[in-house]
């Protein structure tokens, strides 16, 4: 049921947001859960860690998607400093 109800929820968002199909199965299901749990504390945050193009990015969308959160991405450069981080 969580399968089918995720499924659901993430053809909506690339439908909205993305234009790009996504394909649920079990460790993307386990991703998601993990990062709604953090996400739903009170100031939480997680820092995510893997390769390029695992899908980081899109699935912590789709969990902020689905609870009403903004995300925010920090743009990191060779000369990124405290006045970057305090915009």
């Amino acid at each position: 049921e969580l399968k089918d109800f995720l499924s659901a929820r993430l053809r909506v968002f690339y439908e909205e947001e993305l234009d790009v199909p996504l394909v649920v199965f079990d460790e993307v299901l386990e991703h998601v859960l993990r990062i709604d749990r953090v996400l739903r504390q009170p100031m939480g945050h997680l820092l995510l860690v893997g390769d390029s193009g695992a899908g980081k990015t899109v699935l912590s969308k789709f969990v902020s998607w689905m609870n009403g959160l903004s995300i925010f991405q920090i743009k990191a450069h060779s000369r990124y400093g405290m006045e970057d981080f305090n915009e």
